[in-house]
């Protein structure tokens, strides 16, 4: 069963008998965190049933004793399931029940309901067109939402101001909070942000007054905070180009001071790129499967396992700061040695193409020579990875120890082959990322001889350009030739040949496995010239029953999904690797 709570219009009690209470208790047409959107009409055949829908205290069923009343009359108008409600106040749940709404410290509703009909909208929420409806349940107040605090009205009273006061309430509250500490410094940014919190001001003063005063905002106020919480969010975009700008100018400012001065032992980035990491292998993704399994499977109050039918978790992308070579450990994937850094969905990035150096003695009055930066800019976007399991049965679940860890694992691990495949070669084309092996201006090294020979062609490559090897980057199939290698350079198994097989090096350099890359290739990549990029929101995990007829079946599924980007900043880092003859 679904849950959606609404924090907005409240509970109204004044002018009705004893233990009556008028209230929404769903909203139509806003879009939820679940991504839903509740259609006018949708309870329309679950009103018409006649069935009794019971009242309950914080959604638990589980005791007889929280049902604390009923709804009486429920009506769908133009902002959302409007019910009249009655509390039993010959029970002593029921009465306290009551009193706390009265009191307004309890003033919020939330319904339960199973879902028949949804489609997708164009912007891919879901539109929820049939719902049955099982409970309404009254809850508290959450603790940052103001719009909770209004002031008492009549049943009588059937405009719509109070409840686009809570709206105007709600929508500043929450912008506020979404929009705190996102201020970058500089004075265009400044100038924007203080223009922004002006008007943010403002609807704060107007809400303030009426709270002093102890009433409801009156129509004009409402227009008033609507108009002011407006004109704050038009400043965000011309915010986020200015912070943008101040963005490339930073990365410019790093890049330039990076490649002015690429040999010369000062530059205070580590060579092996070390920094945060992305880290979906070994312990690290064991953990994270352990978390998502717990908190979908919370303990109840005695201890027993307590399934979610249905529901989302999220978790933070797991972070590692150092990468496993600054720890004397071999990388398990590409993943464990690229930096990761937070971007919004759309973003700019410094791309080198070339670089030319015509540093020169000058003699006195000549016209100083001019190298080339070969600095471009690229528009990047962040691109949704995700799978989902088979259908489950939901009794597999709530019986087998363990299976949403198992679940939840084998889930990550597809994920992180995914996403590695594209970070490593993917075309570019439609949600493709542009991996490494595809970006334009990298460089390529022909087979030579034999892979040993090849690849030590491929370093001189990177050095010659000014860049250090960070990591060669080969399927298992080209590391198995190079350990099983019976030549005079390779040597056998003595000490001292190119080939380190315990630390799993290549003439000293790092060697990461994987099975993303294309066919008879091998790259090798300065650490430094390549990073990936995903959002704040993390890893989602979401188990759902509205799956084609899994609710019907008694069945659930998974759903893994992140968003990522690979940003190549600097090309000439990076190389090529033909690991077999061309035909």
């Amino acid at each position: 069963m679904h849950r959606k709570t609404v924090p907005l219009a409240g509970i109204k009690t004044a002018g009705l008998a004893d233990g009556e209470f008028i209230g929404y208790a769903s909203v139509f047409g806003n879009v939820d965190a679940h991504g839903d959107i509740v259609q006018r009409g949708a309870f329309s055949k679950a009103l018409s049933s006649g069935a009794t829908v019971p009242l309950i205290w914080e959604h638990k069923a589980d005791d007889p004793r929280n049902f604390v009343g009923e709804v009486v009359t429920a009506e769908e108008t133009a902002e959302g399931l409007q019910i009249k409600g009655r509390f039993d106040l010959e029970s002593d749940f029921g009465a306290a029940a009551y009193r706390q709404v009265k009191g307004r410290r309890v003033n919020g509703l939330s319904i339960g309901y199973y879902v028949r009909r949804a489609e997708k909208s164009a912007a891919g929420a879901n539109l929820l067109l049939d719902v049955d409806l099982v409970e309404v349940s009254v809850v508290a107040r959450g603790a940052n939402d103001r719009a909770l605090i209004g002031a008492v009205k009549t049943a009588a009273d059937r405009s719509t101001t109070g409840f686009r006061a809570a709206l105007a309430r709600d929508a500043l509250t929450r912008y506020h909070t979404e929009t705190k500490g996102n201020v970058m410094y500089g004075n265009r940014i400044q100038t924007l942000t203080k223009e922004r919190d002006a008007h943010l001001a403002t609807a704060k003063s107007i809400l303030d007054a009426a709270d002093s005063d102890g009433r409801e905002l009156t129509a004009d106020e409402v227009q008033r905070v609507e108009h002011a919480t407006a004109q704050a969010k038009a400043l965000d975009e011309p915010i986020q180009n200015a912070q943008r700008d101040a963005e490339v100018y930073n990365t410019a400012k790093s890049l330039a001071a990076e490649i002015g001065e690429p040999l010369n032992g000062r530059d205070e980035r580590p060579a092996d790129g070390t920094g945060a990491h992305l880290a979906l292998t070994g312990a690290a993704a064991k953990t994270l499967a352990r978390r998502i399994a717990t908190q979908m499977t919370p303990q109840d109050a005695k201890g027993r396992k307590a399934l979610l039918p249905s529901g989302s978790t999220v978790t933070d992308v797991p972070m590692v700061a150092e990468s496993p070579f600054a720890l004397g450990r071999v990388a398990l994937s590409v993943l464990d040695v690229l930096t990761v850094t937070a971007q919004s969905p759309k973003y700019s990035y410094l791309r080198q193409t070339l670089r030319t150096n015509n540093a020169a003695p000058v003699a006195d009055g000549a016209t100083k020579p001019t190298s080339v930066l070969g600095l471009i800019e690229v528009e990047a976007a962040l691109h949704v990875i995700a799978h989902m399991s088979e259908p489950i049965p939901k009794y597999w679940l709530a019986d087998a120890a363990g299976l949403e860890r198992f679940v939840a694992d084998e889930l990550l691990y597809g994920l992180r082959q995914a996403l590695e495949a594209q970070v490593l070669n993917g075309d570019g084309t439609g949600e493709n990322l542009t991996g490494i092996a595809n970006v334009t201006g990298i460089q390529t090294q022909a087979f030579a001889t034999d892979l040993l020979t090849t690849t030590r062609a491929a370093i001189t490559k990177v050095e010659v350009q000014g860049h250090t090897p960070g990591t060669f980057v080969l399927s298992p199939a080209d590391w198995e030739k190079l350990e099983l290698a019976r030549t005079d350079t390779a040597g056998q198994l003595e000490l001292g040949g190119p080939i380190d097989r315990a630390a799993r090096k290549l003439w000293g350099v790092p060697v990461t496995l994987s099975l993303g890359l294309p066919a008879s290739t091998g790259l090798l990549l300065d650490l430094s010239a390549a990073d990936i990029s995903t959002d704040h929101a993390g890893i989602e995990t979401i188990w759902q029953d509205s799956h084609a007829d899994d609710f019907a079946k008694n069945q659930l599924r998974a759903r893994v999904e992140g968003r990522f980007e690979v940003n190549v900043t600097n090309p000439l880092g990076v190389v090529k690797i033909a690991t077999v003859a061309t035909p």
